[in-house]
């Protein structure tokens, strides 16, 4: 983590839903998220929008994402969410979430 308050923050929304900060910088680092409209899927994007406008956040802001992210691995996703919950180290933690990333990342 660098020493940015928005890295910090964005490892504590993720820590908030009881991952480890490996499993939290696993999952950060294989959605590349940031400010902004995420380079997402449009049908992942349509569900990130909804969820947050449901729940009082913002789609736009990474607050919102990881928001979003987490309830979704919590309610959504739970098979990945339960991969995540076991893995130890960062790279545990990439493969782990690879089948939930596939299907909000845009490839280009």
């Amino acid at each position: 983590m660098t020493s940015s308050g928005e890295s910090v923050g964005r490892e504590m929304t993720l820590l908030d839903g009881d991952w480890t900060s490996q499993q939290a910088q696993g999952l950060l680092d294989s959605l590349k998220i940031n400010c902004g409209v995420p380079d997402w899927k449009p049908e992942a994007l349509k569900r990130l929008c909804e969820w947050c406008s449901s729940h009082q956040e913002d789609a736009t802001t990474v607050q919102g994402q990881l928001e979003f992210i987490a309830y979704e691995l919590l309610h959504s996703f739970k098979a990945v969410g339960i991969l995540l919950k076991r893995a130890e180290t960062v790279e545990e933690a990439k493969q782990a979430v690879q089948p939930y990333v596939r299907r909000l990342v845009s490839e280009r």
